[in-house]
């Protein structure tokens, strides 16, 4: 019960690079449109395709504003010319410009775009762009739209945009508005710190509790905590994305990741305790939709008290439930916590669904090097072209699924973490939250 997988950017795409990788780069290629379309064109009142008329008069107030990674475009100022001439078309209204910084990559200025009542706020960068900007913009009550300007656009292709400038600016003004759940994690008992910033305290230092207001029962995040929108995770994906730089991207592309991905496969196994928490009085995690209740006490303790963590004799698989919660103690390679994660052909987790209000937690093992990751290839493609994927659990590559609002890892020594492809240092603990319905977002019309 868990999410489809992004895999060139995300952890899975190393798995089965040797049988998917081919597909993977073909079902990836643009697609959309280049040119808005005609219904869009005729909406707008535009005799051509030139852009170089106004737009109708029900927003001529409203301003697009923009949260620009300047390192994306390759020629920035074009890049702005471009978009404010689409956007005067559109709008009547060149765009507003806020550019990102190494300090903050988009979350103090999605608030700062905020407060001038905005049309729409778009993204446009990589992901790392996109999830700070999300954080920003969760719970305003405005709309977030997305130029893909990245290596994995991951959000982008999960939501079915447009990888063109001119289509994702028609959907980002014309699309409809959707809510897609926002996911949060933080590391506790860490080794090597992040050297990225954190959303939640980015968010503090912008004084968001000032311009938005969160549904009652919900905190600010911990100052600590990082937002995502596909898929974090920490081991071989985590590891991956450590070992995979910026320059190496910008040289050779997707590539950069299967490299990486190759040289990650030898990851020793983690011995670890997962635990999913439920909301108190639920028997089915799934028809829940209410917020996380905090961790209880007597979790806490029982996980620093196992006698299993670590222990050469520990069982490759046990389970411990209570009240409220359950705790499994497995072997792994990488453990995902996912609140998307779809590709053309293939699907990791077939009930993952980016506003289902529930993370998707999912432990692969393997044994046997390389047969080992062969087989997970082979159950991830079984479930991509919809064959029954059998026993997950069993042979030399294991798939486990877990469905939740919170989720939590402790390991018996620190691991590389990662969020939407950025990596965060390592830790032993990592804990996960899912923040239901708190993005609006704008996407194709009908693409739900």
């Amino acid at each position: 019960m868990i999410p489809q997988l992004p895999v060139p950017a995300g952890p899975l795409i190393v798995l089965a690079v040797l049988i998917l990788l081919a597909v993977i780069i073909i079902s990836w290629m643009p697609t959309h449109r280049t040119e808005p379309s005609p219904e869009a064109l005729a909406y707008l009142g535009l005799k051509d395709e030139t852009f170089d008329e106004t737009s109708p008069d029900d927003v001529p107030h409203k301003r697009v504003w923009v949260i620009a990674n300047p390192t994306k475009p390759n020629n920035l100022e074009a890049f702005k010319a471009q978009v404010n001439r689409i956007c005067q078309a559109m709008t009547g209204n060149e765009a507003q410009w806020l550019e990102t910084t190494v300090e903050d990559p988009g979350t103090g200025q999605a608030i700062e775009a905020i407060q001038h009542e905005p049309l729409v706020v778009l993204a446009a960068g990589g992901d790392g762009t996109v999830r700070a900007v999300a954080a920003g913009m969760a719970h305003s009550g405005y709309p977030m739209g997305i130029i893909p300007a990245g290596t994995g656009n991951l959000l982008a292709r999960n939501l079915g945009l447009p990888l063109t400038l001119e289509g994702a600016l028609e959907v980002a003004v014309l699309g409809e508005t959707r809510r897609i759940d926002l996911a949060w994690l933080h590391a506790e008992r860490v080794v090597v710190p992040s050297d990225l910033p954190a959303e939640g305290g980015l968010l503090r230092a912008a004084n968001a509790s000032m311009v938005r207001s969160l549904p009652a029962g919900l905190a600010e995040p911990r100052p600590d905590e990082y937002a995502y929108l596909v898929i974090a995770g920490v081991g071989f994906d985590g590891e991956t994305m450590a070992n995979t730089s910026s320059k190496m991207k910008e040289a050779v592309g997707w590539s950069a990741y299967v490299f990486s991905g190759m040289k990650s496969l030898a990851i020793e196994r983690m011995k670890a305790t997962v635990t999913i928490f439920y909301p108190p009085g639920s028997d089915d995690v799934k028809r829940v939709r209410k917020r996380f209740s905090p961790i209880p006490r007597r979790v806490t303790e029982k996980i620093v008290a196992s006698q299993t963590i670590g222990h050469k004799n520990s069982p490759t698989q046990a389970i411990h439930t209570e009240e409220n919660w359950q705790m499994s103690v497995l072997r792994a390679r990488t453990v995902l916590f996912a609140n998307c994660a779809d590709l053309p052909f293939v699907k990791l987790a077939p009930d993952a669904v980016i506003d289902d209000g529930v993370l998707d937690v999912i432990a692969i093992d393997t044994k046997g090097g390389l047969v080992g990751w062969l087989s997970v290839a082979a159950k991830i493609i079984s479930m991509g072209v919809g064959l029954p994927l059998g026993n997950a659990r069993k042979g030399l590559g294991n798939i486990v699924f877990k469905q939740t609002h919170k989720a939590r890892i402790d390991i018996n020594r620190a691991y590389p973490v990662q969020v939407d492809g950025d990596a965060i240092g390592t830790s032993r603990t990592v804990i996960a939250r899912t923040d239901p319905g708190a993005l609006a977002v704008r996407v194709p019309s009908r693409s739900f």
